[in-house]
Formats: C-alpha cells, structure tokens, sequence
C-alpha cells in the first residue's frame, strides 16, 4: 500500500477516534442535563463535543479523498473502474450537502450559539450564567455543584434581553450561604 492510502488509513482511524469521543463527552453532556446539571470543562461541555465532531468530520473526508482513489485505481479491469469510478463521485456529490449541514451545525454548536459567562466571587465561590444568542430571553443561572458541574439554580428574565450579559460587567458577592449576583444595576439573590 502507497503512502496515500496509509495516510487515509490513518485519518480514517482519527475520525473513528473523534467521533467515538464526541459520542461519549456528548453522552455525558445529555445524562448531567437530565439532572438540571451544566457540564462545564472551561466551556460547555456540548462545545467540546462540537470540536470533535468537526475534527472527525474532517479527518473523514480527507481519509476518504486520500483511500478512495488507491482503492478504485487497483481495479484491473477499465469498465468496472470506470463504472465505480463515477459511482463514487456520483455518491461523494450526493453526500456534500449533507456533511456541509452537519458541518454548519457542528460549527455553530462549537462556537456555541449562546453566551456562558462564569464569574468568580473573591472565596472562590462561581457561578455560571448563560443565555440564548437568539434574542436573548432565556437567561438561566448555575451553581458550582463540583469542579466540572454546574447545578441550574433558576431562571433569571431579569437580565435577560439587550444588553448581553457578557456586556453587563456582572460580579458575585458572597455572605454566608447567600450568593448576590449583580449585572448592571440589578441584584439576583441566589
């Protein structure tokens, strides 16, 4: 086997590897939302996810770009190579505008629609706010329930809307077990 087909080989072997952790950081994702929970490893865990899908995505198509072409010069008959030849472009063009969607919605889900803001309190206490990048109506607050996940605590349409709440300069106070959130000039007690 040539150098092209090693290489499709291997990048094929890279978007198994991609989409099998995109599986199960995603599964993961969906099994601590069903319990009000945000997984949160810097960013959204669904983020994470997102990059994988596209690095697998991509991995996948350049494998099959590198492999395809070994595999169909090998047949040593020029009808059926031909034949096959023009099947799979007939089926690579077929499939672009599929992957080009799952590709746009793995783009958007990386870059994440919305905005999660995570601020700090001087005891080290955090909490995450985030909301939907559409309008901005939905506004939900998250506690620190342990290093990598967030308990969702309520709603907050309070803050929701223009500006942004990345835009508002919030900050977190802390008395006692009480949590005071402060975005502009509103005051969310937690």
């Amino acid at each position: 086997m040539k150098r092209r087909g090693i290489g499709g080989v291997a990048l094929l072997i890279v978007a198994a590897l991609a989409a099998w952790a995109d599986h199960a950081i995603n599964e993961a994702y969906w099994a601590a939302a069903r319990d009000d929970l945000l997984l949160y490893i810097g960013i959204p865990a669904d983020s994470i996810a997102s990059w994988f899908r596209i690095a697998g995505l991509l991995s996948a198509v350049a494998g099959l770009l590198l492999l395809l072409p070994a595999l169909i010069g090998r047949i040593p008959r020029k009808i059926p190579r031909r034949i096959i030849g023009w099947t799979a472009v007939a089926a690579v063009a077929a499939a672009v505008p599929y992957f080009g969607l799952m590709f746009l919605f793995a783009y958007f889900g990386a870059f994440g629609i919305g905005d999660t803001v995570k601020i700090t309190a001087a005891d080290g206490r955090s909490v995450l706010i985030t909301q939907d990048g559409f309008d901005g109506d939905s506004v939900d607050i998250y506690t620190e329930q342990d290093e990598h996940r967030y308990k969702r605590v309520r709603s907050a349409p309070e803050i929701s809307g223009w500006p942004r709440v990345t835009d508002q300069n919030c900050r977190l106070d802390t008395a006692g077990d009480q949590l005071r959130v402060t975005c502009g000039t509103k005051t969310l007690v937690l």
